[in-house]
Parts: structure tokens; C-alpha cells; sequence
């Protein structure tokens, strides 16, 4: 054969090739993802929280690279924007609490690594969530056109919906000093109405929990609101029988303080620190990291109150 005719054959064969192997390459990644997908219980049912902090870091940055080969895996996207929202809110809000009013370089560190971290979370979120063509359009529109291609995710999307409104709520908290922040604030109260709308029990209550820290953690002129925080609050306690501990935590930090009720505090995180973390294996972890956090609240207790109200209970629990 002559090298003429040859060479078109070479050059056919080398884009099958390489073809074939971009193709290996996601169908490897979407594999491995669901692998990395149905191990994620076995971190959230540890109770060594050293061990499932390493675990989670290498975790992250195994599916950074899975995200770098198959930018659209719904899949990936939906592991990383748990993933980083819940290593930031869990492992990384203990560290900013337990140096609150102590060690300050230490404090700015973690503050400035739990910003970054929910803005990744954020970021892969609205990615996952603009899979779905009317959210991608909706994302440069209204308030209502945002909340009308929300109806375009059913009781099959909960789990996106959920983590990527976490993330974007816990971005919204730690930029409270950014307008453009401050402006998209409606769009992730509109999300967690669509969660309530298609199952309040999510997640151990979790879009109950969202409320309880959004009328909690705001004075009454910017829309905080007491006894809407409470209720949603003893709502979520409610669906868990109390056996999720961050509902307990949550309440004490935001509606407890919110209200100047220093007795509520101490009585719900005293309560938390001395209950069985094991009592729900599927939240092992995560009940393990809110009696940290509890013991730390009560250590901090005078950051949160006044003098005047360090020892009063003003309202029922």
C-alpha cells in the first residue's frame, strides 16, 4: 500500500483510539462515581471523627478528579456539592466556633477555608441543578421565573435540591457582606419551599432545620421571625424523636439566642451532650460532631449573652 493511502487509514485509527479512550475514560468516571455514591453511608454512620475527616479530604479530591474528566456526571456533582458543604458545615464550623473570641489568626483560617469550601459547594450546586434546561434559563431571570422551573424538579430530584440549596445558604451566611449575596437570598428560600412542598421529613427534617436557622438568624427588622424559627425547629426535633442531634444544636444557636433565653441554651446543648450519638446509626457522624459542637456552645456561652440575660429563661422550650 502506498504511504499516501496509508496515512488516512493511521490518522482514522488514531481518533478511533483516542476517541475510544475519552469515552473509557467517562464511563470509568460514572463507575467510580456510583462506587464513591453508595459508600457515602459508611462515612455517615462513623463514629471516629479524626478518621472521617482524613477519609473526607481524600474523598474530595478523588472526585475533583473525576470532575475534571466528566464536568456534567450528575452523579459528581451532586458527591461534591455534599461533599464540600458537609466537610465545611460539620468539621469546619466546629473549628471556627471552638477559636470564637480566642486564638483570632486561628479563627480567620477556618472562617476563610469554610468561604471557600461552601463556594465550591455552591458553585457545583447550580451546576447540578441547571442540568435540567428550564433551571439554567431561570438562573439569569425573575424571582418567578425561577420559582416556576422549580416546579420542573419532582420527589426523584430531592437530593439535589437539598444539598445544593444547603450549600448555597450556607454561601449566603458566610458572604453577608456581599450585596449580589444578600440579593439571591430569595432564590434559596423559593428552593427549600419546593422541599417542603414535595417532603418536609427530607433528610431528618432537614428543610425544617433550613427555616429554623432562617427566621433564628436574623433580628425581626430583616425579616427574623421567633416563633416561626421555633416551630420549625420542634418540627424537625419532632420527625427525628430528638435522635438527630444537630436539630437540638441549631435551635440552642439561633432561636435560644435569637430570643436572649440563656436557660433554653444551656438545657438543650446540656441535653445534647448527654445523649447516645448512636441512637441513629444512619447520622452516627454527624451526631458525633453536634456534641462536640454543643460542648463548645456551652464553653462560648458568654459570646451569645448579655449579662443581664445569662441566667433568665424567657420562653417555654
Amino acid at each position: 500500500m502506498k504511504l499516501k493511502k496509508f496515512l488516512p487509514l493511521l490518522l482514522a485509527a488514531a481518533l478511533g483510539l483516542g476517541a475510544s479512550a475519552c469515552g473509557f475514560k467517562k464511563v470509568a468516571t460514572k463507575a467510580s462515581a456510583q462506587i464513591f455514591y453508595d459508600a457515602t453511608p459508611s462515612i455517615d454512620r462513623e463514629d471516629d471523627v479524626e478518621l472521617a475527616e482524613q477519609a473526607s479530604l481524600g474523598f474530595l479530591k478523588m472526585l475533583e478528579g473525576f470532575y475534571l474528566q466528566n464536568p456534567k456526571d450528575k452523579q459528581v456533582l451532586l458527591l461534591l456539592t455534599k461533599a464540600y458543604s458537609a466537610y465545611a458545615f460539620g468539621f469546619t464550623e466546629n473549628e471556627i466556633l471552638a477559636n470564637k473570641g480566642g486564638n483570632q489568626a486561628d479563627y480567620d483560617r477556618a472562617m476563610a477555608r469554610a468561604k471557600r469550601f461552601y463556594t465550591r459547594a455552591r458553585d457545583y450546586g447550580i451546576q447540578l441543578l441547571s442540568l435540567k434546561p428550564a433551571f439554567a434559563k431561570a438562573q439569569e431571570g425573575t424571582l418567578d421565573e425561577f420559582q416556576k422551573s422549580l416546579k420542573k424538579f419532582g420527589p426523584g430530584d430531592l437530593e439535589e435540591l437539598f444539598w445544593a440549596g444547603f450549600a448555597w445558604g450556607n454561601y449566603l451566611n458566610f458572604n453577608k457582606d456581599s450585596t449580589d449575596a444578600i440579593a439571591e437570598l430569595p432564590r434559596i428560600e423559593a428552593i427549600f419551599n419546593r422541599i417542603l412542598e414535595l417532603d418536609e421529613t427530607y433528610y431528618f427534617g432537614g428543610p425544617h432545620l433550613f427555616f429554623g436557622a432562617f427566621y433564628g438568624s436574623r433580628p425581626k427588622l430583616l425579616g427574623g421571625d421567633p416563633e416561626k424559627s421555633k416551630m420549625h425547629f420542634d418540627k424537625a426535633i419532632e420527625i427525628t424523636q430528638g435522635k438527630a442531634l444537630m436539630g437540638p444544636v441549631n435551635k440552642a444557636l439561633y432561636y435560644a439566642v435569637q430570643v436572649q433565653d440563656a436557660a433554653l441554651y444551656t438545657s438543650l446543648l446540656g441535653e445534647v451532650v448527654a445523649a447516645d450519638a448512636a441512637a441513629l446509626p444512619e447520622q452516627r457522624l454527624s451526631n458525633e460532631l453536634a456534641k462536640r459542637r454543643a460542648k463548645i456552645l456551652l464553653e462560648k456561652k458568654s459570646l451569645f449573652f448579655t449579662q443581664a440575660n445569662s441566667g433568665k429563661s424567657k420562653r417555654k422550650k
